[in-house]
């Protein structure tokens, strides 16, 4: 009797938004490269899903490394920038962490790595503006990472944890947007989010809808970030 494969639909879900993302503000950026990026994108996602899981139980063959390795030829060919060093380190600190079955963590920066791709695709794509963006998006997703595993029963993270991360978010993105100020306005949900996470949930059956309110809240925080950063590019143009 078959059963049907359960999709990673959050995966996918941050996979589009990240996507988006690297398109921010939507404009000097090279539209045939932002087309071609979508197949590549296509199958990179489900790769990374179908290999996560093998990572995690420690169960990865030459069959995975191959895959893995085809996953990777067409970002040997993009364009080179010292901030690649971001989603590399992520990347194998992801690894090392599912190796060693630190699996909370592994979760966290594994998520963050993904969202971390839009520095890959925002420079494929020659968007000449997307690293302010991405550093929004990346501590965003990272806290909110943190967010989600701490309100988890069974985990035994402190929600101090998700206050720090934020609040040195907040500094970072502050000293980064002095000259840009506008995007600035994205934060102050995730502020009143992360610096209050309230108590753990009370049964794991309620992680589902905390991850509905959660995507609801992402697709806001990219409307927010584009707008305001849009109209922040307009002004200094």
């Amino acid at each position: 009797m078959s059963r049907s494969k359960v999709r990673n639909h959050a995966l996918y879900f941050l996979g589009v938004l990240t996507y988006i993302l690297a398109l921010i503000p939507f404009f000097n950026i090279n539209i045939v490269r932002a087309i071609i990026l979508i197949p590549i994108i296509a199958y990179t996602l489900p790769i990374m899903e179908y290999i996560q899981p093998r990572i995690m139980a420690v169960k990865v063959d030459y069959k995975d490394i191959l895959l893995i390795i085809v996953t990777l030829i067409p970002y040997i060919f993009m364009p080179f920038n010292v901030y690649l060093a971001i989603p590399a380190s992520l990347l194998i600190l992801t690894f090392g962490l599912y190796l060693t079955k630190n699996t909370m963590w592994g979760n966290v920066l594994g998520t963050t790595f993904e969202v971390s791709l839009s520095i890959v695709w925002g420079t494929f794509i020659e968007n000449h503006n997307f690293l302010l963006p991405a550093i929004y998006w990346i501590l965003y997703i990272f806290t909110g990472a943190l967010y989600v595993e701490y309100k988890i029963p069974f985990r035994k993270l402190d929600k101090r944890i998700v206050q720090i991360s934020w609040i040195i978010s907040i500094i970072v993105l502050l000293l980064l947007s002095l000259k840009n100020p506008l995007p600035l306005l994205t934060l102050i949900e995730p502020s009143i989010r992360y610096l209050k996470p309230g108590e753990k949930l009370k049964s794991p059956k309620e992680i589902k809808d905390l991850g509905k309110r959660g995507s609801r809240r992402d697709i806001i925080f990219i409307i927010l970030l584009a707008i305001t950063f849009i109209m922040s590019t307009m002004i200094h143009i």
